[in-house]
């Protein structure tokens, strides 16, 4: 069985910028961005595959899982009870 690598990435969303951003990552190179998590998600695997082949290839032939730690924060207005 192959041996397993965790890349562990921590993801932030930019109110102003409306983005979603990889804030830090295991994976040396990895600076993603996207507008939705959804889309983060979708363009995360090409990007650490490409990053494995060139800075980590002893890492090819492992089963790597992507651990994605989202933070964001929302405010909302709660009106008093009349």
């Amino acid at each position: 069985m192959a041996e397993k690598k965790l890349i562990v990435v921590h993801v932030a969303y930019d109110r102003e910028a409306k983005v979603w951003w990889t804030e830090s990552s295991d994976l040396f190179g990895l600076n993603a961005c996207a507008s939705s998590l959804d889309e983060f998600r979708t363009i995360l695997p090409g990007m650490v595959q490409d990053l494995i082949e060139l800075n980590e290839p002893s890492w090819t032939g492992h089963d790597v899982i992507i651990e994605i730690l989202a933070q964001g924060r929302e405010r909302i207005d709660v009106p008093a009870a009349a």
